[in-house]
């Protein structure tokens, strides 16, 4: 279950086109991202920062030069402009089915929701205003936004989600057998085999596949997860459901979680730390660090866009910051994650910066781990 090409009935139903239509954009940004993004740099140093030097009469310096430099360099221009495109060709191969599936996938949501044998819950909050920081971003492009939520059985913003990121994923080079919690599993069961938690926190969830994952790795462990979303929640609790497992999922936010001190043994959250600033970030590695129980771990697992060792390089890779959607890339590629953990009380020694070998795919996860002494 832990895998990018697991079925569930909650999946949009793709026509031969619509299959076509997703290999093209997938083979797009693969060979945009592994063949054309690596010489960026190399376009800067060449083409982009001696025009700007002929311009202004000094090399670039600051950020704003570098970027400036950047898009004197033809060949950057043109691989910018076809990345964009090809990120708003995701949606259109994803929303596609997506938008021509929604009853289908509102009634099945519905359906598995409502069954009277369920194994999991959904406690979705009227009086829940998301978080503008994230609501009012079409992260990643995605129409709408992670909290869109157009009516009471909508699920349309959880199917956008997993359908569109897997597009996404293996435009990147991710494999079929990926899986960002598998990763941490085996990270888990090869560093700490003795360690088998009782109760799971997913922050962030967003669709859930990742606390699906656990919840079937660790079957008698209790899984809750948290989302913003009514119907990305929506979505997840009937995915997982029509995928036998029992997920508790709530719509909350992060830097504020309704649970008591100590209560899960384990605390994740997949790609949320460049998704929140740095407050909210902040708030929520405390919060993590105070429902987590002695014993326990917290483990947050991102994207490997930290530690780029030149300027230039922390500037090309800021590219989805101003044309993804992506507001807080920069800021949690720059800031100092183990002082936010340490900060959140955990103690030296007790706190790990890790880069992981995804398990199907190009590349790592940067994953951070703090660990509660017992």
């Amino acid at each position: 279950m832990d895998v990018r090409s697991v079925a569930h009935p909650l999946l949009p139903l793709l026509t031969p086109e619509d299959r076509s239509r997703q290999r093209t954009v997938v083979a797009m940004r693969r060979f945009l991202n592994t063949q054309v993004r690596p010489r960026n740099i190399a376009r800067y140093e060449q083409e982009g920062a001696p025009a700007f030097a002929a311009e202004h009469g000094r090399s670039p310096q600051s950020p704003e030069d570098i970027r400036e430099a950047f898009f004197k360099s033809r060949g950057y221009r043109l691989w910018s402009g076809a990345n964009r495109a090809a990120q708003e060709m995701i949606w259109v191969s994803a929303g596609e089915p997506v938008m021509r599936e929604a009853a289908r996938m509102e009634e099945t949501a519905a359906a598995l929701i409502a069954a009277p044998g369920k194994r999991g819950a959904l406690h979705l909050d009227p009086h829940t205003e998301p978080s503008a920081e994230v609501a009012a971003i079409d992260i990643h492009l995605q129409p709408g936004g992670y909290a869109l939520t157009r009516s009471a059985r909508d699920v349309m913003a959880g199917a956008l989600y997993e359908t569109g990121g897997n597009v996404f994923a293996f435009g990147q080079g991710l494999g079929k057998t990926d899986s960002k919690a598998g990763a941490i599993i085996a990270w888990l069961e090869g560093s700490h085999p003795a360690f088998k938690p009782t109760r799971i926190l997913d922050i962030g969830c967003s669709a859930g596949a990742a606390t699906a994952a656990y919840a079937a790795h660790y079957p008698d462990a209790e899984v809750h997860g948290g989302d913003i979303g009514a119907a990305m929640l929506r979505y997840a609790h009937a995915r997982a459901e029509g995928l036998g497992v029992a997920v508790h999922f709530h719509q909350i936010d992060a830097h504020a979680l309704p649970f008591p001190d100590g209560h899960f043994d384990l605390v994740v959250s997949h790609n949320l730390l460049h998704e929140i600033g740095r407050e909210k970030r902040q708030a929520m590695i405390a919060e993590a660090a105070r429902v987590l129980a002695p014993g326990g771990f917290a483990i947050h697992q991102d994207v490997p866009t930290r530690f780029e060792p030149t300027l230039p390089r922390q500037v090309e890779r800021a590219w989805d910051t101003w044309f993804n959607g992506e507001a807080f890339w920069s800021i949690y590629a720059g800031d100092d994650l183990c002082a936010d953990m340490a900060a959140a009380g955990f103690a030296e020694g007790r706190i790990l910066e890790l880069k992981l070998a995804k398990k199907d795919g190009i590349g790592d996860w940067y994953v951070l781990v703090g660990e509660k002494p017992t």
